[in-house]
């Protein structure tokens, strides 16, 4: 009954352990992966590694993982990695693939000699053509990329270099990876940006995204626009389905909120009929925590609960964007945070300044 038995340990697991599972996620692909008794469990860890490949790149086992699997693992277009996380993973697999780069030292490339380039090369060749470089910034390019140029092919560092000068793309350039969400951010990154999408559509932060699904469009962002609460105001009115991001000057934390109304209609109301102040009412709208810009862990969301108080406006306060007139209220450079009309508050403190904050509109691609 031995199969019989393993289909049962595979089924218990994934209906008992699934947490066990994830957290170990690492351990258990390395002993099922050649058992062909265990497709059930090979195809979660994929699925798993698919969704969240950090928790498997970072474990100690990834640096002797098989080059044969690590490559198929690249070639995946629903592999959830920002593609210079990737490249990052890609240097530390190779080096400790080289058995002639044992004791280099990956900070000081500059005691690195041509042979040792050449061996790094050799290693990589397989996966390079699989990388979406032109998805990686110019930044991250020229920081992170570039000091490993020699290991690149010639034609790539030309097109490379051409792109982010005059950012004419190559033909036949890799499309970006399923549920990466291209954001023009200072703040966010690509996945928070996946895991706000979710949210809008009441799904797990984890859930697959659709290739070319969701849209961020930035309206403003105060370090170019300036934290003037009329500036703000004025760039979101008449603005619906919008995400605001912050990041908190004290902790770095990143926080925000999602709005599916249209911003400032307390204006047209004064006009119309003079009424100076509005609730806006809706079940959808939430605010947010992201914790700090690398830990996907700290992460919490905060629904309203009483939708007759989901946004107020008003023309006489200096709150430029107010979520419950309590729970998360923005008044130009500053902040406050008191739990009162949604679930939970997203900060330890009640009182915050404003290092950065980007608003976007956010819709569905037709």
């Amino acid at each position: 009954l031995i199969e019989e038995l393993v289909t049962f340990i595979q089924d218990y697991f994934y209906e008992y352990k699934i947490d066990w599972l994830r957290q170990n996620i690492s351990k258990v692909f390395h002993a099922v992966i050649k058992l062909e008794s265990c497709k059930n469990l090979q195809e979660y860890c994929y699925e798993t590694i698919y969704e969240c490949p950090e928790t498997f790149f970072n474990a100690p086992e990834f640096p002797g993982l098989e080059k044969n699997i690590f490559l198929n693992l690249v070639k995946q277009d629903n592999l959830i990695i920002e593609e210079i996380e990737l490249w990052n993973y890609l240097i530390k697999w190779g080096i400790a693939q080289t058995y002639e780069l044992g004791d280099k030292n990956i900070n000081d490339l500059n005691k690195w000699n041509k042979e040792d380039f050449l061996a790094l090369e050799k290693t990589l060749e397989p996966f390079i053509s699989h990388v979406r470089f032109f998805d990686i910034s110019s930044k991250d390019c020229h920081n992170i990329v570039l000091p490993f140029k020699k290991v690149l092919p010639k034609t790539l560092r030309k097109e490379l270099l051409s792109f982010h000068m005059t950012e004419t793309l190559p033909e036949n350039v890799l499309p970006p990876r399923n549920g990466i969400i291209t954001v023009d951010s200072v703040i966010i990154r690509p996945k928070h940006a996946a895991i706000l999408a979710n949210w809008t559509q009441r799904n797990e932060a984890t859930a697959s995204i659709p290739k070319n699904k969701f849209n961020f469009d930035l309206i403003y962002r105060g370090s170019r626009d300036g934290f003037d609460k009329d500036i703000m105001q004025n760039k979101c009115r008449g603005q619906s389905t919008t995400i605001l991001v912050i990041k908190i000057k004290e902790s770095g934390i990143i926080i925000g909120g999602y709005n599916p109304l249209v911003w400032n209609c307390v204006y047209s109301y004064s006009k119309r009929s003079g009424i100076t102040e509005v609730w806006e009412k809706t079940t959808e709208s939430f605010i947010f925590s992201l914790g700090n810009k690398k830990d996907f862990k700290k992460i919490e969301i905060s629904r309203v609960v009483n939708r007759e108080y989901a946004i107020y406006e008003t023309i006489y306060t200096n709150n430029a964007l107010n979520f419950g007139n309590s729970d998360l209220v923005i008044n130009g450079a500053n902040g406050t945070c008191n739990i009162k009309y949604y679930e939970s508050n997203i900060l330890d403190t009640n009182n915050f300044s404003i290092e950065e904050m980007e608003i976007f509109k956010f819709y569905q691609s037709k």
